[in-house]
């Protein structure tokens, strides 16, 4: 069952889809003002990925791609690193595969992406590619084995 905020994004993001660009931008403010959810209506977000509280706090960069049955819960941040390498800005957003939960105050930043059934523990800062079935925790990000069984449905 979608949550009020997944509705609400899903509008946004059909909107978008149909050039209607001031009414997506509605319902991204709405997002805004109600759960301090910014959410540009571009992100790709599957429709089995959930937002386990609403998307309170949450940041995503507009060309983030949410995989199915992802979790994501508050005040995670998926969005660009702002590096400039070579005197060009590296830009892109993260990518969810499917079966990723990223848990509270996570930042996952840049043009990286998240490996299946992968878990990003609570308040890590990812800036690399992580392989499937990896759990990642801490600040810089530590990458190891998935060694327990996770319900991401």
């Amino acid at each position: 069952m979608r949550r009020k905020a997944e509705k609400i994004m899903d509008k946004a993001h059909m909107y978008y889809m149909r050039k209607c660009y001031k009414r997506a931008l509605l319902y991204t403010n709405i997002l805004r003002i109600v759960f301090a959810f910014d959410i540009p209506a571009e992100v790709q977000f599957s429709q089995s990925a959930q937002l386990v509280h609403n998307g309170l706090g949450c940041v995503f960069h507009p060309k983030t791609v949410v995989g199915d049955n992802c979790k994501i819960y508050q005040n995670v941040t998926l969005g660009g690193n702002g590096k400039i390498i070579n005197g060009k800005p590296i830009t892109g957003a993260p990518t969810l595969e499917q079966n990723v939960a990223i848990f509270a105050g996570a930042c996952v930043l840049g043009p990286i992406i998240i490996g299946h059934d992968s878990i990003v523990g609570a308040n890590a800062v990812v800036t690399k590619d992580v392989p499937p079935h990896s759990l990642v925790v801490g600040n810089p990000a530590v990458i190891k084995e998935l060694t327990f069984e996770y319900n991401f449905e």
